[in-house]
């Protein structure tokens, strides 16, 4: 593979994780409900389900994603009922001025673990999309795994930054800020929810 081929992998795979979608709308929202600690442990659950479908793609388990794709609608309504399911709980919770039920590192983690599994576009879209980057020859397994954890890196800087801007926001206010604050953090999950539902195509 060129170093030409790779950085325009590079920029591409960086654009599409820029795009907001399921994973974005938990870590948002569960940074602008419970802060930065929590978030990043939405993030880790997040990433380590993606880290997996991308070991599926970069390892050729084609049975796999046959398997998502046969059980796409199946698994993508599961996925946006939990997203519509957490986006409700948190408008509840935020009905009034205080301050919200802490939520455990391990449930964040658990939640953003789901959500990634929750979408089965984004399997079936890296296992289509990274082998168009391949250079024909020797050694396409390995370019394959390079790309994999390429995307995978980008992945986590891209939910970083997103977690970062979200706690910040929650720093920022507080009183009644907060609560519409918490109130954007329900809408955003729903909105996520949202998105699942539209991703109707495979």
């Amino acid at each position: 593979m060129s170093i030409e081929l790779y950085l325009v992998f590079v920029v591409a795979a960086a654009l599409l994780i820029a795009t907001p979608g399921p994973n974005v709308a938990l870590i948002v929202g569960t940074s602008l409900r419970h802060g930065l600690r929590t978030g990043l442990m939405a993030v880790a659950g997040v990433n380590v389900g993606v880290m997996i479908q991308l070991a599926v793609v970069a390892a050729g388990l084609s049975w796999i994603v046959d398997l998502f794709a046969r059980y796409f609608d199946l698994i993508r309504f599961a996925g946006a009922a939990y997203l519509l399911l957490l986006g409700i709980q948190t408008l509840w919770n935020a009905r009034k001025v205080a301050p919200p039920q802490p939520l455990s590192g391990e449930r964040a983690f658990a939640r953003g673990f789901a959500v990634a599994f929750a979408n089965p576009k984004t399997l079936i879209f890296q296992a289509a999309f990274l082998p168009q980057f391949l250079s024909n020859g020797e050694g396409r397994q390995a370019q394959l795994w390079l790309l994999a954890a390429t995307f995978w890196v980008i992945t986590v800087i891209g939910d970083a930054i997103w977690v970062l801007c979200a706690s910040r926001l929650k720093a920022a206010v507080s009183g009644r800020a907060q609560l519409i604050a918490d109130r954007v953090s329900g809408g955003i999950l729903i909105a996520g929810a949202g998105v699942l539902l539209a991703a109707s195509r495979r």
